[in-house]
Parts: C-alpha cells; sequence; structure tokens
C-alpha cells in the first residue's frame, strides 16, 4: 500500500510541497486531496506568526492519468498576519510551483495547452489535446499562445518585423510581430491596424529598426513614431524583385 502512495506522491505538481491526503476515482476521472506541507508565511512582510482564518477548496485541473481527468482539491487556508504595521490583514496559502493566482488548472496543465496550441494552432491542436485526454477548445487554444506571448518575459526588442497572420484566410487577419536577430515570434495582435501596431510600439520604445511588406496600416502606424525611431526596412521580396528586374534589363 505504500508503493501504491508513493506512486501517486510522485506523479503529483510540487513535489515536496504537498501532502496527499486521499485519491479517489469518480465517474468523472480521478481526484487527489491535498494540502500544503509548509509553514504559512505573510506574503507582504514575510512574517510567520499568523492566525488561523478559515480555509476553502481550491479545485484545479491536472495532466490526465491513463486518458482519464484528473483533478487536484488542495485544501488552502486562510491566516490573519499578526504584525500590526504590515498592510496586508488576511492572506491565503500559495504555491506558484502548483498553479498561479486564481488559476483552474495547473502550472504544467498550462503550459502542455500552451505549447500545443503554439505548434499546432487551433483545430489541430484541439483534435491532439482530447486524444490525449484533454478537452479544450481551437478557441482557448489561440488564446492560450496569446497568453504566453505576454507572459513570457522577452528580451528588449532592437529589429522588429512585421507581417500579417490569418485567424481565417480571406476573412480576418491579425499582426505577427517578430525579432528577428533572435528569428522568434514576440507578439499576435489580434486585428491588423495601425492604432494596435502604434500601441504596441508605444510600449516598446527600444524598437530601432522596423521591416515591413507593403502594407499602408503598418507605413501609417511608422509615422506616428518619431523621427529617431522611424527607420524602416522593406522585407527581402521588394528587393528581390528590383534585382531580378535590373538583371533582366541589363541581358536585354
Amino acid at each position: 500500500m505504500n508503493r501504491r502512495t508513493d506512486l501517486v506522491k510522485n506523479q503529483l505538481p510540487a513535489q515536496g510541497q504537498l501532502i496527499l491526503e486521499a485519491a479517489e476515482e469518480t465517474t468523472d476521472g480521478i481526484v487527489f486531496r491535498v494540502r500544503v506541507k509548509d509553514a504559512p508565511h505573510c506574503p507582504a512582510c514575510s512574517e510567520s506568526l499568523v492566525w488561523y482564518h478559515s480555509r476553502y477548496v481550491r479545485r484545479l485541473r491536472d495532466l490526465p492519468w491513463q486518458g482519464k481527468p484528473v483533478e487536484i482539491h488542495l485544501q488552502t487556508r486562510r491566516f490573519r498576519c499578526r504584525n500590526k504595521e504590515c498592510a496586508r490583514k488576511v492572506f491565503a496559502e500559495r504555491l506558484p510551483a502548483l498553479a498561479d493566482r486564481r488559476a483552474r488548472e495547473t502550472a504544467r496543465l498550462w503550459e502542455i495547452v500552451g505549447v500545443v496550441g503554439y505548434a499546432l494552432g487551433g483545430l489541430p491542436g484541439e483534435r491532439l489535446l482530447h486524444r490525449l485526454g484533454i478537452k479544450r477548445s481551437d478557441d482557448t487554444l489561440l488564446r492560450r499562445v496569446k497568453t504566453r506571448g505576454r507572459a513570457a518575459s522577452q528580451p528588449k526588442v532592437r529589429v522588429l518585423s512585421v507581417d500579417d497572420w490569418a485567424w481565417r484566410k480571406k476573412q480576418r487577419y491579425g499582426t505577427m510581430l517578430l525579432d528577428l536577430e533572435r528569428s522568434q515570434v514576440i507578439d499576435l495582435l489580434p486585428v491588423r491596424s495601425a492604432d494596435s501596431f502604434a500601441e504596441w510600439l508605444g510600449l516598446h520604445p527600444e524598437v530601432e529598426v522596423i521591416t515591413r511588406d507593403a502594407c499602408m496600416p503598418m507605413e501609417a502606424a511608422r509615422a506616428r513614431l518619431p523621427q529617431s525611431k522611424s527607420r524602416t526596412a522593406s522585407t527581402w521580396f521588394p528587393t528581390w524583385v528590383k534585382r531580378q528586374s535590373a538583371i533582366f534589363s541589363n541581358s536585354r
């Protein structure tokens, strides 16, 4: 029996920080009831002298087990800080290694859904996740991709490339922003407009060079920038066309 319990404990996220109280199999899947192992500390002043206030249960979706949905029921306690000078009076236990604040799924499940959405996109990613026992819609995957792009700590961008991406071809388009020096997509804007691009540039004053296609909205947004930040370069295709035209003219 102890070996089985150890097997379950080793599969839980945030190993060493949770105490397994029970494991149940229901009609909806598998439920693990856990609680936090570490002693509570006030997140504002790091005070360890606290009073018990109340408790509640956080229900977090986790990675499936043998094709069955898994849900973690975390007994979360609230405490009162005894430090009279602390601005935080009541706080709840936090466990970033398990899940973010107010999240309804574990951090590892959140990451897996985001990676699949980034690699496959909406509908293909939805079909793959359903085969793996994770039920997510294509809209959820697309939102997760955009959330991951905003949440990730990206280094400063010096050379920016602007292009289009399609929600649905010939119907709805957004704006794709790439860091050319690192060959990485850094953000996806939901619409293709000068206003949204200009707003993004206003939040990233470190951009020095912008490469783009012959798109008027992007040109209009660039014109709104200060002259010190308005250097642009066309993409390779117009340059290639001019070069081929010159070669053809010289050969005649």
